[in-house]
């Protein structure tokens, strides 16, 4: 599940802000009050700016007092949620972990990585012969030709109907079977795939013969890098010390306690806050957690132009960025211009209050003059805007590629 903070203004109400260990300017203030101020849906909005080079390290929150919201436990700088598909730019540095160390070859057959019940069901939805012809390095890019069940309004309507009901990756797996099709041939065309990235889950477990949470939190050094406040939902306990996880809506439909399992698995999973998301996305982007060739490989845009593995391409302000949204209106963003990293959430799936690029602007405006930067990827023109509406949808490849 994928969504990106944007644009949009709605109705006035009242806002109180959390706690906040370093104070952002007031411009960043003001721009989270008015977004709010003209939002009807979102419950509050939690944000991470940090640059050296620009003299930004701050975190705030801002919670609606709206009455539809009047139960929500405070909305604090430290308070966790879920990240839903930020969890898959983890999931690919896991993967690309295990290439930089000899362990996994991107572009053999990943089914020689899957157990065989997965197998089986990846013949039955896309033919013996396909399926042979899957790679990792498709599934990590979304060209592998797989439906995505995460998309299908059906889908959406079971986990609505039956928000307890326990899912785990093989009925994850059963569902899409029996309900999705083959959008093309392995290598064809770009399908963002929740489905996808749950068997690179599997295909985790399987390499570092351990469960998904204790391989991720390893391959990517959540402990190292002092991520105290993220872990695995249900497959690792919540951190004694961490604040209560907050309140997240599907429009008027209020979802924090939904059983998690429904987007659990690789694809999404992970519960963080701005605060370690920001340190993961520092980490990440100045090449702290993978070797420079193998970090390369995450920059590769071909076939899809905006999606390499695990990160997408965008441009704000006219600054090039890299990063990944999720469903709940959360970001994680890195604009090396800038040597800014933005991070945060709505926790609401409807309405988009909040506007990166004016924030973007808006730390030019107050002193920041972007610098020169290698575009690590990238062609001279420089980055452009992710088409939102194609990450569901299937595009040829020679659609997708600009000459």
């Amino acid at each position: 599940m994928l969504r990106l903070f944007g644009i949009h203004v709605l109705l006035a109400i009242f806002l109180i802000h959390g706690s906040s260990s370093q104070t952002c300017p007031q411009w960043v203030e003001s721009m989270l009050e008015a977004a709010l101020a003209n939002s009807t849906t979102w419950p509050g909005i939690q944000l991470t700016l940090s640059s050296p080079y620009c003299g930004l390290d701050c975190t705030t929150s801002v919670q609606s007092k709206a009455d539809r919201f009047a139960d929500e436990p405070a909305l604090l700088d430290d308070t966790p949620w879920r990240i839903a598909s930020i969890t898959k730019t983890f999931t690919a540095v896991a993967i690309l972990k295990l290439v930089e160390r000899g362990q996994l070859d991107l572009y053999a057959p990943a089914v020689q990585y899957l157990p065989d019940w997965a197998v089986e069901l990846l013949e039955q939805s896309q033919g013996v012969i396909n399926a042979s012809q899957i790679t990792t390095w498709q599934l990590l890019h979304h060209t592998s030709g797989l439906g995505d069940f995460a998309s299908d309004p059906r889908w959406m309507e079971e986990v609505l109907n039956s928000p307890q009901h326990v899912w785990t990756q093989r009925s994850l797996f059963e569902w899409s079977t029996a309900n999705s099709t083959s959008v093309g041939y392995p290598g064809e065309v770009f399908h963002y795939s929740d489905t996808g990235y749950t068997l690179l889950g599997l295909i985790l477990e399987v390499v570092t013969e351990t469960d998904l949470a204790a391989a991720v939190r390893r391959l990517t050094g959540l402990d190292d890098l002092g991520m105290l406040s993220t872990w695995w939902e249900l497959l690792e306990p919540q951190p004694k010390d961490s604040s209560q996880r907050a309140g997240q809506y599907y429009n008027t439909i209020d979802v924090t306690h939904y059983n998690p399992t429904f987007d659990l698995y690789a694809a999404g999973g992970l519960v963080s806050n701005s605060k370690d998301l920001n340190r993961f996305g520092r980490a990440l982007f100045e090449g702290r957690l993978l070797d420079e060739k193998v970090m390369q490989l995450m920059y590769s845009l071909e076939p899809s132009r905006f999606y390499g593995c695990g990160i997408a391409n965008y441009s704000f302000a006219g600054q090039q960025a890299w990063g990944h949204t999720g469903f709940w209106h959360s970001c994680l963003f890195w604009v090396p211009s800038l040597d800014l990293a933005i991070s945060g959430t709505g926790n609401q799936a409807a309405g988009n209050p909040f506007d990166i690029d004016k924030l973007v602007q808006n730390v030019i405006d107050h002193g920041c003059n972007p610098m020169e930067v290698a575009r690590q990827g990238l062609d001279s023109n420089g980055g452009e805007k992710v088409p939102i509406d194609l990450m569901r949808s299937t595009m040829p490849v020679s659609q997708l590629i600009v000459d």
